[in-house]
């Protein structure tokens, strides 16, 4: 897995509000080399933080598309940030995203009509990797996908987003990483109704395959990958990866619950 490279938050960032309930930025961040990137800069708590590490990381693993991450510096007086993780030197770690500058759902749907709407929707049903995605959220145990977090410009021009409640929720301790606990898969109340049955059994053939594809998967690589080995206690380190390996067999169960299918068609 590729590591997850350190940028640095460059002054001018502007807050915008687009459903975001953490304070987000669009600005630019400075890569090693010098090149600049256009980004999406959040300021999150260190949790928070390192689900959104653990979930780009895994997300690639799987080759799902989502905006490539970077741990962003934002060193005093640039960015007024107040949740980062701070440093010995008073900088703080925030989590940057490149600017895909593709519209999210809900903002899709809330400028459509109902007619437009439905046809939106019947897009975003046969798009191709909707079934990894189910799979996906059941094995992050990501409870809170809604069409915010979803990026969809058309069915090859989509992203997934907005991870900061994977791994149970946005708040939880070593002790709360059970795996084999059923979490609430949020695609169940508004993408699953929209779905025909034979979309339901192809979807759920999908996050079989999935799970196939990561069947024994070992967490180490991504916790250091990631750099939430750096950011976390060695206890909740443990526990996390304790929990994504352990999640691998719950995938197909859930999703197929969040679908209304039998988990053996």
């Amino acid at each position: 897995m590729t590591e997850i490279r350190l940028a640095t938050v460059l002054r001018g960032a502007s807050p915008f509000k687009e459903g975001n309930v953490n304070d987000t930025y669009r600005g630019q961040i400075l890569l090693e080399g010098g090149n600049v990137r256009q980004a999406v800069i959040k300021d999150l708590d260190l949790i928070q933080l390192c689900n959104e590490l653990l979930a780009f990381s895994l997300a690639r693993h799987v080759g799902l598309p989502i905006p490539e991450a970077f741990i962003g510096r934002v060193r005093p007086g640039v960015l007024a940030v107040s949740k980062a993780p701070a440093l010995p030197d008073g900088s703080r770690l925030v989590f940057v995203s490149t600017n895909v500058k593709v519209p999210n759902l809900t903002f899709r749907l809330t400028g459509a009509d109902i007619a437009g709407q439905q046809a939106l929707l019947a897009e975003v049903a046969k798009w191709a990797d909707l079934g990894r995605l189910y799979a996906f959220d059941a094995w992050i145990a990501n409870v809170d996908r809604h069409c915010g977090n979803l990026l969809f410009g058309s069915s090859g021009d989509a992203w997934i987003i907005d991870h900061g409640h994977g791994f149970s929720g946005p708040a939880w301790s070593a002790a709360d990483l059970d795996p084999a606990k059923d979490f609430k898969n949020r695609l169940e109340d508004w993408m699953t109704p929209i779905l025909s049955a034979a979309q339901r059994t192809a979807r759920k053939q999908e996050a079989t395959a999935l799970e196939a594809s990561i069947a024994g998967f070992d967490a180490t690589e991504v916790s250091t990958s990631s750099r939430v080995a750096d950011l976390l206690p060695a206890d909740s380190v443990n526990a996390v990866k304790a929990f994504i390996e352990g999640r691998v067999g719950k995938i197909t169960p859930e999703a197929s619950k969040a679908l209304g299918v039998p988990v053996i068609v």
